[in-house]
């Protein structure tokens, strides 16, 4: 049911602070009759909806999944005591998955800055290098920065010469791509 496969709706939600993927039991319920659930042959054979909810009692009495209720208008749920599956009621998964990149971006923040501190320590060469990525970033910075006070004076030269300004570049500090930023010249 955790597939993209399934095409079970999972939605977001908030539970005591977390984030969390919740469901309608109806859902899981028509998950369960698709046909890619009917293919995989290790699965356990489901004709009807009773099946299918009964296979769901049983997943939730092994602790798979929770009973919550849905505060309407709003993404908080918070656990119902009685756990009881009922197809109109809403649940949440109960395990955790295990994000390797979140880990691997862990140890690769720790390894920069490892790195950062043993400067230092490096060959003259990568030192070398550094000082010139850092120069050329500089003169990009500077280069942008150039660009933007270009814009500013032909827009109040514009301004104040016709009354009416344009601007060179008008998506420059758009939220869009790099190429898109360019794009069109003058507006």
């Amino acid at each position: 049911m955790r597939s993209p496969d399934s095409k079970l709706k999972v939605r977001e939600g908030i539970m005591d602070g977390r984030r969390v993927s919740f469901f309608k039991g109806k859902h899981a319920v028509n998950s369960l009759l698709r046909e890619p659930y009917k293919k995989n042959p290790k699965r356990p054979e489901i004709e009807d909806r009773e099946a299918a909810e009964a296979k769901l009692f049983d997943l939730q009495k092994l602790g798979f999944f929770l009973r919550v209720d849905k505060q309407p208008k709003s993404k908080k749920v918070s656990l119902q005591p009685v756990q009881v599956f009922s197809p109109d009621a809403y649940y949440i998964w109960v395990y955790e998955t295990h994000v390797w990149w979140s880990n691997l971006a862990g140890i690769g923040v720790l390894a920069v800055i490892f790195a950062g501190v043993m400067f230092p320590l490096w060959p003259a060469f990568m030192r070398q290098g550094v000082y010139y990525l850092s120069l050329a970033f500089l003169g990009l910075m500077g280069l942008f920065f150039g660009l933007a006070l270009v814009r500013l004076l032909i827009w109040l030269g514009l301004k104040v010469g016709t009354g009416r300004g344009g601007w060179l570049f008008p998506n420059l500090f758009a939220d869009c791509g790099v190429i898109e930023s360019f794009i069109p010249t003058w507006g």
